[in-house]
C-alpha cells in the first residue's frame, strides 16, 4: 500500500490536558477517582515480575485490579476466575477451560478470563470468544488484546468481548516494536478507538472497554491516557517499582535479612525500614524485570525457551511502597480532573481536551 502521508501519529510526550475555561471544583477532594466498583481504572500487567499470588490481594486492597498471570499453575488460575479474580490464560489453555461445553465450569460468580497473547489480531482469539460467550453468555467476562490497529476493536465488538486490551511494543520489557517495526503510537491509538468506540455505540449490545496497555511510565501518561477516553490504564514496569511487586529484589547492603521482613519502610534517598524493632538502612533496592515474551519470561510461563525473545531482562530501582504511589495516583488524576472541571472520571474521559504539542512544548513539558 505504501507510506500514509495524510496524517502524523503521537505518543503521550506528544500531548498535554487543557484545563477547563471555568473550574467550579474548589478542591481536589470533590473529584471522584474510582469507577463505580470503587477500583481505580487501573490494571496490573499480567507479568510475574509484577503481580503473584502473594500480592494479589494487596493489590486489591489499594483499589488496583489485578491479574494473576500464566506462571501461576492452571487450577489456582481457574480458581480465581471462578471466584470473580482476574486470571490470564494462553489460546490453548482458555479453549480447554473455557469452550468445552461438556466440563462447564460451576460459580456463583462471573468468570473473569485474560485471553492473553502478544498479537490480538488472531481470528482464533475472536473464535475462542463466541464459543465461551455461547456457552457461558453474560457469566463470563472476557478481556484480549493486545492490537494496535484502531479497527481491530470493532471486531472485539462483533465477538462480544469486555475489554480489550490496545498497544503492541511500547512497553519497558518488550521489544517488539523495536526489532519488528510492528507499532501504533500509543495517544493516537487510544485516540481513534475512543472516537470508533462514540461512533459504533448503539450498534452492539455491550462495546467493550478500552485498557491502554504498554508505554506508561509515570503518573503523568497514565493520566493522559484516561482524558484520551481510555476507560483502564494497564501498568507493567511502573508497579515492578513497587517494594511490594512480585519482582526478586536485589540490595546492596547484605544484611542477611529476607527483604520482605522489612516494616515501616520509607525512602530517605535509600531505603531504610524496621526488622524486630531494629532499623537498616536498606540502601539501593532494584528490582528484576522482564517482558514475558523474553527468554526469562518463556521459561517462567513453558519451562523453555520456544521461540525468539520478543522481550528483554533488565533491573529497575525500586522507587515507592504499593500504598506511597497508590496515593499520589489519587491526588495526582483528582488534581487534573479539578483543572479541566470534571468531578466523574466519566467525564473526564469523555470530555476533556487533549492538544498536540511542537517540539519546544515537548521538551519544556517533559522534564
Amino acid at each position: 500500500m505504501g507510506l500514509v502521508k495524510d496524517k502524523t501519529y503521537y505518543t503521550y510526550n506528544d500531548v498535554t490536558i487543557v484545563p477547563g475555561m471555568v473550574s467550579k471544583i474548589e478542591h481536589r477532594s470533590e473529584c471522584i477517582p474510582w469507577d463505580e466498583d470503587g477500583m481505580l481504572p487501573l490494571f496490573t500487567a499480567p507479568m510475574n515480575t509484577v503481580v503473584s499470588e502473594d500480592n494479589f490481594k494487596l493489590f486489591e486492597e489499594n483499589h488496583i485490579n489485578a491479574i494473576l498471570p500464566r506462571t501461576a499453575p492452571l487450577d489456582t488460575r481457574k480458581f480465581y476466575s471462578t471466584k470473580g479474580r482476574w486470571a490470564a490464560y494462553s489460546l490453548k489453555e482458555f479453549s480447554d477451560v473455557f469452550c468445552n461445553e461438556d466440563d462447564k465450569l460451576s460459580t456463583t460468580h462471573k468468570l473473569k478470563a485474560l485471553i492473553d497473547v502478544a498479537n490480538g489480531h488472531m481470528k482464533a482469539v475472536f473464535d475462542l470468544a463466541r464459543k465461551a460467550k455461547s456457552i457461558y453468555g453474560n457469566d463470563i467476562i472476557l478481556m484480549g488484546g493486545n492490537i494496535a490497529n484502531p479497527k481491530t476493536y470493532e471486531e472485539y465488538a462483533r465477538a462480544g468481548f469486555d475489554y480489550v486490551r490496545c498497544g503492541i511494543g511500547g512497553g519497558c520489557g518488550c521489544i517488539t516494536s523495536s526489532q519488528l517495526g510492528v507499532h501504533f503510537p500509543m495517544a493516537s491509538l487510544i485516540d481513534e478507538i475512543a472516537k470508533l468506540k462514540n461512533e459504533i455505540e448503539g450498534d452492539y449490545r455491550c462495546l467493550p472497554k478500552i485498557i491502554a496497555d504498554g508505554g506508561v511510565r509515570n503518573y503523568r501518561d497514565i493520566i493522559k491516557a484516561l482524558a484520551l477516553g481510555a476507560d483502564y490504564v494497564m501498568v507493567g514496569s511502573v508497579f515492578a517499582k513497587m517494594f511490594e511487586s512480585a519482582s526478586q529484589k536485589v540490595y546492596g547492603t547484605m544484611l542477611g535479612i529476607d527483604i520482605n521482613s522489612f516494616r515501616d519502610l520509607h525512602y530517605n534517598g535509600g531505603w531504610e525500614g524496621t526488622y524486630e524493632g531494629k532499623k537498616y538502612n536498606i540502601g539501593t533496592v532494584y528490582a528484576t524485570f522482564y517482558g514475558m515474551a523474553s527468554r526469562e519470561g518463556q521459561i517462567a510461563m513453558n519451562g523453555e525457551k520456544t521461540k525468539t525473545s520478543e522481550g528483554i531482562k533488565k533491573p529497575l530501582e525500586v522507587e515507592y511502597t504499593m500504598e506511597g504511589w497508590t496515593k499520589n495516583f489519587i491526588d495526582y488524576l483528582r488534581s487534573a480532573m479539578s483543572y479541566v472541571g470534571y468531578k466523574s472520571l466519566d467525564n473526564f474521559r469523555k470530555y476533556t481536551t487533549v492538544i498536540i504539542n511542537s517540539p519546544n512544548a515537548v521538551c519544556a513539558v517533559n522534564k
